[in-house]
């Protein structure tokens, strides 16, 4: 059986699903090419192409006769360290995030670890992990970003109340 590729949206389109949030302010903005139904509905599929393709994926399954089972993920914890700094080089500060399945559970703001020598920071993520593995369950990282030290939320905080306070 030969698929036919369907051919790529219009720029244009794609930038009216993508940025103008209501329908009214996409037809106040591009007034001259905007057409009712088929502009409705021409957003709608831009803007959640998954779950469009989903359903056709399932509807084509259903009608060749393939059932489709919905997966059975556990709601298991699982551990992220943000690390700030420079790889292999210096670690400013160092946070955790938490997820039960998917979804955010816990948060560890960003701790600052200058001064610290290698021995002691290992030492504190050692304990970060045993930490998680008593109250999760969980005894290694699932992901470990490092990130730019200019990133780090905690400094912009401290930057942000210091230049008000100026």
């Amino acid at each position: 059986m030969i698929r036919i590729m369907g051919r790529k949206a219009n720029p244009k389109c794609v930038y009216c699903a993508k940025n103008y949030r209501t329908e009214d302010e996409a037809r106040e903005k591009n007034a001259e090419c905007y057409v009712e139904h088929n502009c409705r509905v021409k957003r709608y599929r831009l803007r959640s192409a998954n779950k469009v393709n989903a359903k056709r994926r399932a509807n084509s399954a259903r009608e060749k006769g393939i059932k489709t089972i919905t997966p059975i993920l556990p709601e298991a914890y699982r551990a992220e360290l943000e690390i700030y700094g420079k790889e292999n080089q210096f670690v400013h500060a160092i946070a955790l995030k938490i997820y039960q399945g998917n979804k955010l559970s816990h948060q560890m703001l960003p701790q600052h670890t200058q001064g610290l020598r290698q021995p002691e920071l290992e030492e504190y993520i050692n304990k970060l992990l045993a930490h998680l593995k008593t109250e999760y369950g969980i005894d290694c990282f699932g992901l470990i970003y490092w990130l730019n030290a200019d990133d780090c939320p905690e400094c912009k905080l401290h930057f942000i109340k210091t230049t008000i306070l100026i």
